[in-house]
């Protein structure tokens, strides 16, 4: 595929993505990744996830989901305060 300027991405959501928003998404793709290259969409469907998209191509990952979000907030808040700093 990477020789013929193929690229192979694949979106992982809880519920498939509609015609139209498939569509933007490799459009989108397409944008960025240049005129030369053809975008090969791939979906999963993981209700794992909670929501938001995780997007993954040219072995880089775009996680936006629910799930990653929670537990950054939890790491977060599970941090000990420094109370003389405040």
């Amino acid at each position: 595929m990477a020789y013929k300027g193929e690229v192979k991405a694949t979106v992982t959501t809880v519920f498939p993505l509609p015609a139209e928003e498939e569509k933007a998404l490799k459009d989108t793709l397409q944008e960025i990744l240049g005129i030369g290259a053809k975008v090969h969409l791939e979906q999963k469907i993981d209700p794992s996830i909670l929501g938001g998209i995780v997007l993954e191509f040219n072995q880089k990952v775009f996680d936006m989901s629910i799930k990653t979000r929670a537990q950054q907030m939890e790491r977060i808040l599970r941090e000990p305060v420094n109370i003389g700093s405040i």
